[in-house]
């Protein structure tokens, strides 16, 4: 009677050497497909994103202003109207949205470039030139001179930061509005 337990561990262990040999200890393990996942179509969520330096962004017409879901950037004309030889200001605006604000910390920069026949008093505004710097509003005053009569073109590109309690987003944005001067 004891030889039946002794037989069914034999049993098993011949069982398990066959499986061995034929599970394959000298077979390597199958190689997974390579898997390609696109990219383009989403942005993944890791942290302080920016655009890799020299990516374009795609090429659309800047206007007035931008608005998303954590920030809103307008540039709009600081009168109703500009006469030649006359000082005027057209004002930056940025705020932030929902869960958003303004990084404090982040160098926050404006490059101003107008159309021949608007003078700019500065060309670049940072930190210290804002006539109001919160998380939730940022707002910059820039001094211009009309030299000519018609329309022209005034470009603002803003390099800032808003952040959440999650995760900060470095962002570069253009906006651009028409001024006329009479």
């Amino acid at each position: 009677m004891r030889a039946w337990p002794l037989l069914s561990i034999l049993s098993l262990l011949a069982s398990l050497a066959g499986i061995t040999a034929m599970g394959g200890c000298d077979r390597a393990a199958p190689v997974p497909k390579a898997v390609t996942h696109d990219h383009s179509a989403h942005q993944h969520d890791r942290g302080a994103t920016e655009t890799p330096a020299g990516a374009k962004k795609p090429e659309t017409p800047a206007g007035p202003s931008i608005e998303t879901g954590s920030f809103r950037l307008a540039v709009a004309p600081g009168q109703a109207g500009y006469a030649i030889g006359r000082e005027g200001e057209v004002e930056i605006a940025l705020e932030g949205r929902g869960k958003w604000h303004v990084n404090q910390d982040y160098p926050i920069h404006v490059d101003l470039k107008a159309a021949p026949g608007v003078a700019l008093k500065k060309n670049e505004l940072v930190k210290d030139d804002a006539k109001e710097f919160g998380e939730d509003k940022v707002r910059f005053v820039a001094p211009i001179e009309p030299s000519a009569a018609g329309e022209h073109e005034l470009t603002c590109d803003v390099s800032f930061a808003m952040c959440s309690k999650e995760n900060c987003i470095l962002e570069k944005r253009t906006v651009a509005t028409q001024l006329k001067v009479e």
